[in-house]
């Protein structure tokens, strides 16, 4: 089945990770799949934002440290609404084309081992973050043991709100996010 038939044969439907994997084997085909044009003013402001995130993918490729395919992933994502030339170049591009190339053939998915790297990431900023929140915020000058000397401003909503956010984000990128 070619991809144009896959399309108008589940038009409404998910696309399991394994049989894209099996029918986008090409550039063209990804690019034919995942390519939709918008209206022109939301095509020139997906460019904008899109260039953006390529310009901090680059910035990654030489700064230790800074991520590079994190930066690349929204901004193909933002092409492929938005221009078809820099879509594909985001395919093929030598520095992180090849990754992306590898999700959006296989039906926009992650390796387990990934998804566990990344959640044990949110689960270790999201605790470093709220502890902060909490000690600057919440405690203040107060003494640890002692609940009733803190007095910083915020009664706790700050770092609670933080580990909430991020547990949803744990669930959402293990529960959500198609794997490989």
């Amino acid at each position: 089945m070619s991809v144009i038939s896959l399309k108008s044969a589940l038009p409404n439907k998910s696309i399991t990770g394994e049989y894209v994997l099996k029918t986008l084997k090409t550039v063209d085909e990804v690019v034919e799949f995942y390519f939709s044009s918008s209206s022109r003013l939301r095509s020139n402001i997906y460019i904008i934002l899109g260039s953006l995130f390529v310009f901090f993918a680059i910035v990654g490729i030489w700064v230790p440290g800074w991520p590079t395919v994190s930066w690349a992933v929204p901004a193909a994502f933002l092409f492929s609404l938005s221009s078809e030339k820099l879509f594909r170049w985001t395919l093929t591009n030598e520095y992180f084309g090849s990754a992306l190339f590898d999700y959006y053939s296989s039906g926009k998915t992650l390796p387990n081992h990934v998804k566990r790297i990344i959640a044990l990431f949110i689960i270790s900023m999201s605790s470093i973050s709220s502890y902060f929140v909490w000690l600057v915020s919440t405690k203040g000058d107060g003494e640890l043991l002692v609940i009733s000397s803190w007095d910083g401003a915020d009664p706790g909503f700050g770092f609670i709100t933080i580990i909430f956010v991020g547990l949803i984000g744990v669930w959402y990128l293990l529960f959500q996010v198609k794997s490989r």
